[in-house]
């Protein structure tokens, strides 16, 4: 399970990874702008950020290059998400610190594999520590692995 914050001012975006990110296991915080998630990121250790880029106020690149170079969070992992991409967004998010850029509106099942390449999976074995969450066997609505 892995602690992601969603950064996002369209509440839909907010309500649908509300649903959608514990479904998968995940536990998730919302702000509704970039002060507000700062303010969280600084409180909370987060594993994985969901940021707009065009937000009001405060970007979502302003938002990342701040995760970057604060010390308390500049460990955490940083998807941009938006409805306007192009080779400009994705040149100045990478340069931001982010490790990938999400076009919107998405499917859910791409984002939860986009999100799945990042976040490596905790287990108390040793031998699974860092193996990335999509690694792991594919498991049926019953709970058995498929092939």
């Amino acid at each position: 399970m892995a602690k992601i914050l969603v950064i996002d001012d369209y509440p839909p975006i907010l309500d649908i990874l509300r649903i959608l990110l514990p479904i998968e296991g995940h536990e998730v915080s919302t702000a509704a702008d970039g002060p507000e998630g700062l303010r969280l990121a600084e409180c909370t250790p987060f594993d994985l950020a969901l940021i707009d880029v065009d937000m009001p106020g405060l970007d979502g690149i302003s938002v990342c290059k701040s995760l970057m170079s604060n010390p308390a969070t500049r460990n955490v992992r940083v998807l941009m998400m938006t409805g306007r991409p192009s080779g400009e967004v994705h040149a100045r998010s990478r340069l931001a610190g982010a490790l990938a850029v999400m076009a919107k509106p998405f499917l859910g099942s791409l984002l939860i594999e986009e999100i799945a390449r990042h976040i490596p999976m905790t287990s108390a074995d040793p031998k699974e520590e860092g193996k990335a969450i999509r690694d792991r066997p594919k498991k049926s609505r019953a709970g058995r692995t498929l092939a």
